[in-house]
């Protein structure tokens, strides 16, 4: 009796983490104390992260984000949980911010429908807001049934307002366009549409329970050159075990805290992207239905992964090169939709 009492005040005060001493005390108040602590909290389906259980419950909400240098800085998007970034027209990406655990007073400048952005955003059962569309993206909205906040209609004075320092900008009108989270839940009780997650639908991220790290091809620094004119990018830190976000050669700042974006995971997705024949202002279509190749780059490694998509309405889900889902380190991520002609660069 006398060994095991001290066996277990010797497992009372340490812990596992390096050589760091805590107090891990395991008396029934301190399980109490923890369960406490948990109670009214779920895991956000984006993050693998604790939350408020009734925020969990809840949709998503995916915001289309202007990315053209004209526009910068965004505000808000540093609370995204998942960022998706690919090609619009005229040689510029843009951004699909998915949002489930939220307060931001100003997210922006929120930009037009695409219709191929759509399929992101059932990705994860998300309420799509935008500010207008393309004949497309409207088109497509209507055949998918798609539950949608458009800023463009009478939803406007709800959910929007422009900023009035950008407003005395010379062509900066289009890039004007704000909404936050206050006015995203007003608009969402006008529409009617559905709040909560859809019963028994199938999540697409895996989360692992302990840090991954994993040997794989070297990836401190990734490089995506869309096209010729324009490359994005992201810095590892290896002191926070993050990737910061380049653009336009410099730091991508979130207006609302001054700070660099940063991400956990960032997935490569390789995609058939294309200019729709005819149409006059270059817009793009790409097939995001279907199956193919990918990466997936964390904590300094890529690794291959593939990627599958039965139908528009449903979830994209990746696989590691044995055929396992794909699993992920908790925190948040950036998908980017890449060409697949094209190739990104790792060091």
């Amino acid at each position: 009796m006398l060994v095991f009492l001290m066996v277990l005040s010797f497992v009372g005060c340490k812990s596992d983490k390096g050589n760091e001493m805590v107090d891990t005390d395991t008396s029934v108040e301190g399980i109490e104390e923890v369960e406490e602590v948990m109670e009214g909290l779920a895991l956000n389906p984006l993050t693998g992260l604790y939350i408020d259980e009734e925020v969990a419950k809840r949709r998503p909400v995916a915001v289309m984000i202007n990315n053209i240098k004209k526009a910068l800085p965004q505000s808000g998007i540093s609370q995204a949980d998942v960022i998706y970034e690919t090609l619009a027209e005229g040689n510029i990406t843009r951004l699909l911010a998915i949002f489930q655990d939220f307060d931001a007073n100003k997210i922006g400048p929120v930009r037009s429908a695409r219709h191929y952005y759509l399929d992101l955003a059932f990705n994860h059962d998300a309420v799509y807001l935008h500010y207008g569309g393309s004949p497309h993206a409207f088109q497509a909205i209507k055949d998918l049934k798609v539950d949608n906040l458009n800023g463009l209609s009478s939803l406007d004075k709800i959910m929007c307002w422009r900023d009035s320092e950008r407003m005395k900008q010379k062509g900066m009108y289009e890039h004007s366009v704000y909404t936050n989270a206050e006015k995203i839940m007003k608009a969402w009780d006008v529409t009617k549409h559905r709040q909560e997650i859809k019963e028994g639908i199938k999540d697409n991220f895996v989360f692992s329970k302990e840090e991954l790290k994993f040997e794989g091809q070297k990836a401190d620094k990734v490089s995506l050159p869309f096209t010729n004119q324009i490359t994005t990018g992201f810095q590892y830190d290896e002191e926070t075990g993050l990737y910061k976000r380049t653009q336009y050669n410099g730091a991508h700042i979130d207006e609302m805290n001054n700070q660099q974006l940063t991400t956990k995971n960032i997935i490569i997705q390789y995609v058939e992207i294309f200019h729709i024949a005819g149409d006059t202002a270059g817009r793009r279509d790409m097939k995001l239905v279907g199956s193919g190749n990918g990466m997936y780059i964390t904590n300094g490694n890529a690794m291959p992964i593939t990627w599958s998509k039965e139908t528009h309405q449903s979830p994209t889900i990746y696989k590691d090169e044995g055929g396992n889902t794909l699993t992920m380190n908790k925190g948040n991520t950036w998908i980017i939709i890449f060409p697949n002609n094209r190739q990104i660069e790792l060091d």
